[in-house]
């Protein structure tokens, strides 16, 4: 008697993708699992077990596809930020700094794993890993310049650099607007609700503030 092909994927569990289709679609639902959970819950409170159960694998299923958390979050991160580019190019010419801003509050998983990018995930990487992932930032980047330098008619190593200090506004806002929330308490009063700030806002303040010194800097 045949088995039916679905109920022998089921039988103990979910079996091993075999055709590359069907590990393409594995690693998606990985990721999407991941990001959903990330979404709800601060990444030091995650673990590889967490989105093994959340994506219907077993923790060693998962392994076969991401080694450890780290480079399972740069992967989540290099979704996001081709989804952010891809955007970004659909949008063009873009408005600076407007759709700029837009764009990165319109992509928040991308936002929130920026701000941790640094400290914790490309610690999990190897060299190798490490050298492929700065690539593909690099590449990124490179494409979002582009979109800068036609939107502004400045050179290409000053809309990179433009971009850069962009970035690193990005993650100082993120984490002055979302702290631990023991913090958060705390500031929910006057006068300690002075320091309470809403990140779009803050981060539209910021980029405007660079933009205007980008666009009256000598080309």
């Amino acid at each position: 008697m045949t088995s039916c092909p679905i109920t022998s994927r089921l039988r103990g569990g979910k079996q091993r993708a075999r055709s590359e289709a069907d590990k393409l679609a594995r690693e998606q639902q990985i990721l999407d699992a991941a990001a959903g959970l990330f979404a709800r819950r601060r990444y030091s409170d995650l673990t590889l077990a967490d989105v093994a159960a959340a994506s219907g694998l077993t923790k060693a299923a998962l392994y076969r596809y991401f080694r450890n958390k780290e480079v399972l979050f740069i992967a989540v991160y290099q979704r996001a930020f081709t989804e952010l580019v891809a955007d970004a190019k659909a949008r063009a010419p873009l408005r600076l700094p407007d759709d700029l801003a837009g764009r990165l509050v319109a992509h928040p998983l991308f936002c929130s794993l920026s701000a941790i990018l640094h400290v914790a995930l490309e610690t999990g990487l190897n060299d190798h890993e490490a050298k492929a992932f700065k690539g593909f930032l690099l590449a990124q980047s490179a494409e979002l310049a582009t979109l800068i330098q036609a939107a502004s008619g400045k050179p290409p190593e000053a809309c990179f650099a433009f971009l850069m200090r962009c970035q690193q506004a990005l993650i100082g806002c993120w984490h002055m607007s979302h702290p631990p929330e023991v913090a958060r308490r705390a500031m929910a009063h006057p006068p300690l609700d002075a320091f309470r700030m809403d990140f779009e806002p803050t981060l539209r303040a910021h980029l405007q503030a660079l933009y205007d010194a980008f666009t009256t800097s000598s080309p």
